[in-house]
């Protein structure tokens, strides 16, 4: 089957309380920040002019809530798929770094320079939740060639759908620019090839809102 390639725009969810207070969020959920709501809007500004025709989205609520905004826009229903959603974290669910690292003391650094090869304690492997995410393009994308659709996920899972748009494989997961919250990347998807970047994080929209990265605070007032 061929057919005109799907067009994907990718986003991570709005910046949640956990993300300000640096804590592991996994499958558990930790609401939006007004800042992360305000982002969403941003996202849905920004998305307003796209001939979009479907909004998927991770079924935790950090990430229903932003595909939320995108939807009302659009006059579309958000469709939750339980495949996007995040990596388990296991045990570190709600923990913090210090907390971590007393407990388990090379934990984040193997999950910093080999995710690949290190499966977060009581947690779920990477590749198996790569290969989720994979089966949901699998399922979902051939309902939609040659149409535009929007996903939203979350950071180590949004990562290892990019690696693998990228040609990759999930021990890349760090290489390049890691997924700032609501940034849009621009892939497409087809029969033949799979997934393919075309466009990689996407913040224009949030110069006026700001983002997180990493556990620091870049508003544009802190950068200048």
């Amino acid at each position: 089957m061929g057919g005109t390639p799907v067009r994907i725009l990718l986003a991570r969810h709005g910046e949640t309380v956990f993300n300000v207070e640096g804590r592991w969020q996994g499958q558990s959920d930790s609401p939006l920040t007004e800042r992360g709501k305000a982002q969403a809007r941003e996202l849905a500004r920004a998305l307003s002019d796209e001939p979009i025709v479907a909004v998927y989205s991770s079924d935790l609520g950090r990430a229903a809530d932003t595909a939320a905004e995108v939807a009302h826009v659009h006059s579309l229903p958000v469709i939750a798929d339980v495949r996007v959603r995040e990596i388990d974290v296991g045990k570190w669910t709600g923990l913090g770094r210090p907390e971590i690292a007393a407990q388990w003391p090379d934990g984040l650094a193997a999950w910093a320079s080999t995710p690949s090869r290190y499966r977060m304690p009581g947690g779920e492997d990477l590749a198996e939740a790569q290969a989720r995410a994979l089966a949901f393009f699998a399922e979902r994308m051939p309902d939609h060639l040659g149409q535009t659709v929007v996903l939203i996920t979350h950071g180590a899972i949004g990562q290892a759908i990019l690696v693998e748009a990228m040609g990759l494989t999930v021990e890349h997961l760090w290489l390049k620019q890691r997924m700032d919250n609501t940034q849009i990347s621009r892939l497409e998807w087809s029969t033949e090839r799979g997934l393919e970047l075309i466009e990689l994080s996407d913040v224009r929209h949030l110069e006026e809102v700001g983002s997180l990265r990493g556990w620091r605070t870049t508003d544009r007032e802190q950068r200048a």
